[in-house]
């Protein structure tokens, strides 16, 4: 596919999986809804080199969007955000002069899009890494084969799951399944989706375990894998590109501090 020529695609997983860990950590460390954006502007752009820009914009919308809307009214305005100190606007409702506050709307401003930042960069190591890679990362990363095995067949039911609700609910509605009801008879007809889908997937666990069984899963030998990992040159490029980024960041803290831009105080709780 054309998709898996990206140099994302190409990049080895490791150096996805580090970006992630790294980028997250920078985006907890420095408390400025500025330079999180930029991470997160960084990640989306990255979306778009390797093609699942989509899968990536949409969580985000779906979670940093409302969690800005529902948090920045409530910590910008008085109405019990203890660090709330500086005004920089003032509001007039219903003849109420209400006071907006650079620390509650930074806070409101700033969580949503460290968490962005975190689920973005988690999106574009999963999307962008095939399975085999996956594993193959894991091994090198030394983590015992149960885990490996355990992450391996998740990804792998996810998909099956999906296919066998599909087959279940259409199977239910040509019984006769009704959907135009309420909301107390549409729990009802989860359950009879429910005790199919459960009875079925215990049956596929069974019958995988039998077969793991008989291939030596449990057999005291040194495990293995077919596909070979190695750093190529778009794994150097990443790494340099990141070493410089982490100086400049270390530069920008060490003589502006963690809000270069926006210049707040931290808040502990």
């Amino acid at each position: 596919m054309l998709a898996d020529r990206t140099p994302l695609h190409l990049a080895d997983g490791r150096t996805k999986f580090i970006y992630f860990i790294w980028v997250s950590l920078l985006a907890y460390i420095f408390y400025d809804y500025i330079l999180t954006l930029v991470f997160l502007v960084v990640n989306v752009t990255l979306a778009f080199i390797g093609r699942v820009a989509r899968q990536v914009i949409l969580p985000l919308i779906l979670v940093v969007l409302p969690w800005m809307g529902f948090a920045i009214p409530i910590l910008s305005l008085p109405l019990g955000f203890p660090w709330n100190q500086t005004v920089v606007y003032r509001l007039t409702i219903f003849g109420l002069d209400l006071p907006v506050y650079l620390e509650g709307l930074a806070w409101g401003f700033t969580w949503p899009l460290r968490i962005g930042v975190t689920i973005s960069a988690a999106l574009l190591f999963y999307l962008t890494t095939q399975q085999t890679a996956l594993i193959a990362m894991l091994f090198r990363f030394r983590v015992p084969f149960k885990f490996i095995y355990m992450v391996a067949a998740t990804l792998q039911f996810i998909p099956l799951m999906a296919d066998e609700v599909r087959s279940i609910y259409q199977a239910q509605l040509a019984r006769g399944l009704r959907t135009d009801v309420n909301l107390v008879k549409k729990l009802s007809n989860f359950v009879r989706l429910l005790v199919p889908l459960t009875l079925s997937s215990l049956g596929k666990v069974q019958t995988r375990a039998i077969a793991l069984e008989s291939r030596g899963f449990s057999a005291p030998v040194a495990k293995t894998v077919m596909y070979d990992i190695r750093f190529k040159t778009v794994d150097y490029v990443f790494f340099g590109c990141m070493a410089a980024a982490t100086v400049f960041l270390a530069y920008i803290y060490a003589t502006k501090g963690y809000s270069p831009f926006v210049h707040l105080k931290y808040l502990i709780g």
